[in-house]
């Protein structure tokens, strides 16, 4: 492994990491007071992931055909250079319409972030090193969910969100100038890519592989559930308490949670393949208790639990991923980060459609049976018996299971 250049990787992801998670906590915090409505908090979080799934789809073959590091340097300052412009109409106090434009353009870009990403650890690190890198990166973005939100909940009432949000423009620069210190990443692809293993490769990938699916529809299901409940965070925050901005506190958990189980991820037993499927069922468990518990500490507990387990998923399906043949890592974590997205997106629809109808308590606890229902679907589902016995015919069927 390239110890100094996936250092300065990681750190680049961080920075970049902690900026956003203070423009997340910020904005959803200024847009629920000023409304008192869990509705356009839902709005917002749905803005925030619509745009994502075309990005992870675009990212895919881009990460594979071109460079990963220049894509994601673009990424970074095109980033900025939005969350920037998102300062003017909080400052004047009034457009908060064009937050939502500018939000959507952003995270339509940011979308390709887990493809690019994914493509350059395949590249930074080899077998051998692969979990440590997952392990670190892992480490460092549960490190920055906690941190951001910690801090937005402490300065959000002293320095407003303008501050915040500018810090987070700042981060988009300083991530791309280390980006730009890593070793020169040119695309593998090249011209054996059509249009149509560019759109679909990824995606038929998944679906042979039973441990593939697994992750993509469990990827699908637990971000379903979990944007659905953090479209009711101030909401619940305010209840249980006691201030909107205590939500901060329920995003550190989280964090701390993700950090937790990268360090549990250590111990050896847990490095395999076979820790996903229960892992990604305690995800979905965690999270619908959250709605049925009530009591402001076993609500930390539950969220830091959901993100322990989904460190383990996030780890181990990220190696077996990156363990493929270099060309098409961006395309299969692109049909991962599509899932995912469209989970999101999912998960903000409902919330936004369904706050009149229903509390978001009830809404959680459905989301949570149906996750759990598809998650079945893809274990039990058809793995690629032909492909295994007659060997693989494609760099995409070089994807262990």
């Amino acid at each position: 492994m390239h110890r100094a250049a996936a250092a300065r990787f990681v750190a680049g992801v961080a920075i970049s990491s902690f900026g956003d998670w203070l423009t997340t906590f910020a904005l959803a915090v200024v847009l629920f007071n000023a409304t008192k409505s869990v509705s356009v908090t839902a709005g917002y979080l749905l803005v925030r992931v619509a745009p994502r799934p075309l990005g992870a789809w675009l990212g895919g073959p881009l990460g594979d055909a071109a460079s990963p590091r220049s894509a994601i340097v673009g990424a970074a300052v095109t980033q900025g250079t939005v969350t920037a412009a998102i300062t003017v109409p909080l400052a004047l106090g009034r457009g908060y319409w064009a937050i939502f434009v500018l939000v959507g353009i952003s995270q339509l870009v940011g979308g390709s972030w887990q493809p690019l990403t994914s493509a350059m650890m395949a590249r930074l690190a080899g077998a051998e090193s692969r979990h440590t890198l997952n392990l670190v990166y892992n480490l460092s973005m549960g490190g920055m969910m906690l941190g951001a939100p910690a801090v937005g909940a402490l300065l959000l009432p002293v320095v407003g969100a303008v501050p915040l949000v500018a810090g987070d423009a700042v981060s988009f620069v300083v991530s791309a100038v280390l980006f730009l210190s890593l070793p020169s990443m040119p695309g593998i692809a090249g011209r054996s890519l059509t249009v149509r293993t560019a759109a679909t490769g990824g995606f038929a990938a998944v679906f042979r592989r039973p441990v593939l699916r697994v992750v993509a529809l469990g990827a699908f299901s637990t971000t379903l559930v979990i944007t659905a409940l953090q479209a009711a965070l101030p909401d619940l925050a305010a209840q249980r308490f006691g201030s909107s901005a205590d939500a901060g506190f329920c995003w550190a958990a989280v964090g701390l949670g993700a950090m937790l189980g990268s360090v549990i991820a250590l111990w050896r037993p847990l490095q395999r393949p076979a820790v996903i499927l229960p892992a990604i069922v305690g995800e979905i468990l965690c999270v619908g208790a959250v709605a049925l518990v009530g009591s402001p500490a076993l609500d930390l507990v539950l969220l830091a639990g959901n993100t322990a387990s989904a460190s383990l998923v996030q780890i181990e399906g990220g190696v077996i991923i990156q363990s493929q043949a270099a060309d098409t890592v961006a395309r299969v974590q692109g049909a991962v980060s599509t899932s995912r997205f469209v989970g999101m997106a999912g998960g903000a629809m409902l919330a936004l459609l369904l706050a009149l109808t229903l509390k978001w308590q009830t809404l959680v606890v459905i989301l949570a049976v149906v996750g759990l229902g598809l998650l079945g679907v893809a274990a039990l589902g058809p793995s690629d018996r032909t492909a295994m016995t007659r060997g693989p015919s494609s760099p995409l069927a070089e994807i262990p299971d």
